[in-house]
């Protein structure tokens, strides 16, 4: 009966040890900072520390910089990166006789790797940085563009426990920094205001759809090309996301830009349409506006004599017809004829315009061709993969015809315009 007993208080024992471990690194809510933006610019200048000198208090969106004595310790520093932090009570719903409170504000830290800076961040701050609730990351072009820096940055990213894959990546030709300070009246945080702008791809075709931080890494280890979404600041109180920011597969890192006329003829090329507007011509003087309601996309290859693939796409678009000037009874089998041609020559225009700059000028296949080809024709992918955009470039070889053709369904609630 002892023997029993003692085993029944070991187990119990053992038991209890495993649950109450289960806490050990607990953090109470009120104890962490979260990090909900980061925008990463480069140092283009090395610091003199001479006349380096120390900034205090903040900018109107509660910004922070680096000491002199912190500018001193990063002389060669290559980033300079800026945190997004929550500020509970400003999170708050808002009492109609107290004082507003900024909902978070930012603290800049330079420095050469992000393990370091991010120690540098927990230096400063009276919680400890939490990571784990990351909405955007933005990169300024100065760093997408030099070698090694982007891929080491979303590396960190990606190791860290706290990152999720899930995290939105944006690039911008301007300041990261001045991204994440955009602050539309009745947002409170411009990382969430710049994670839904980004899901607005149902509204306009010249928008990419979202990049996650996972889908970055795996294109980057795998040494192929791929476009991120594009965003530029338009004023202190809004910025705007168009256009494609085009990483090669030869170098890793940013080779160019597409606007957002050849954005939306990507879009079209990897079935990513959602919806959107389409500007038409008709005529020598009219003009109209298609909205796009469905799309549908069908590709063909074939082979030449030259062993070479040929892409065949036949894109049918379906939608109505959202604004017409100086185009007679809309109604009317011809004008309907006529503008259905209109929209389709306009959307073909758009695609063919991103396959030129994509072939011929950056030699990315963004429109992921290759993707395409090692799924149908993998014996021929395994014989030429090393020769798609190095080597013989194949990529910016093969053929790529493309055919268009819309049907508009609805013309709205008039039938004639005003001449």
């Amino acid at each position: 009966m002892r023997i029993r007993s003692r085993r029944r208080i070991a187990f119990l024992f053992v038991a209890s040890s495993i649950a109450l471990s289960g806490c050990w690194d607990r953090v109470e809510i009120d104890q962490r900072g979260f990090i909900v933006g980061v925008g990463v610019d480069a140092v283009i200048q090395e610091v003199d520390e001479s006349s380096a000198e120390e900034e205090s208090g903040s900018t109107p969106s509660g910004e922070q910089t680096n000491s002199a004595s912190n500018k001193k310790q990063n002389k060669k520093a290559k980033y300079k990166v800026t945190y997004q932090v929550v500020t509970p009570s400003g999170m708050k719903a808002e009492n109609a006789n107290a004082q507003p409170t900024a909902a978070y504000f930012h603290l800049t830290v330079e420095g050469t790797t992000f393990s370091t800076m991010e120690a540098n961040l927990a230096q400063r701050m009276s919680r400890a940085p939490f990571f784990e609730h990351l909405k955007v990351l933005i990169f300024s072009e100065a760093v997408a563009r030099r070698p090694g820096d982007f891929a080491e940055a979303i590396d960190y990213f990606l190791r860290d426990s706290q990152m999720r894959r899930s995290t939105k990546v944006m690039v911008t030709p301007n300041k990261a920094s001045e991204i994440l300070s955009t602050q539309p009246p009745g947002e409170r945080l411009p990382s969430a205001y710049l994670e839904l702008v980004s899901s607005n791809g149902a509204n306009s075709s010249r928008i990419l759809p979202h990049t996650r931080i996972g889908e970055v890494q795996e294109s980057l280890l795998k040494n192929k090309s791929f476009g991120i979404q594009t965003v530029s600041n338009g004023s202190r109180t809004y910025s705007t996301l168009n256009g494609t920011a085009v990483f090669s597969g030869r170098s890793n890192r940013l080779i160019g830009f597409l606007d957002g006329r050849e954005t939306a003829g990507l879009n079209f090329l990897r079935d990513s349409i959602k919806g959107g507007h389409i500007e038409f011509p008709y005529g020598d003087e009219g003009r109209g506006v298609f909205i796009v309601q469905r799309m549908t996309r069908r590709m063909r290859v074939s082979f030449g004599k030259d062993g070479l693939p040929a892409f065949d796409y036949h894109i049918e678009v379906q939608g109505s017809l959202n604004e017409a000037y100086q185009i007679p009874d809309t109604l009317s089998e011809k004008t309907l004829y006529r503008m259905d041609e209109y929209v389709g020559q306009s959307i073909k225009q758009l695609i063919e315009s991103a396959i030129v700059k994509l072939q011929k000028q950056y030699r990315c296949d963004v429109i992921e061709l290759a993707d395409y080809m090692s799924r149908k024709h993998h014996r021929w992918w395994s014989k030429h993969r090393g020769q798609w955009e190095r080597g013989d470039d194949l990529f910016s070889q093969v053929p790529i015809h493309v055919q268009v053709k819309a049907h508009i369904h609805r013309t709205g609630n008039i039938n004639i315009s005003e001449e």
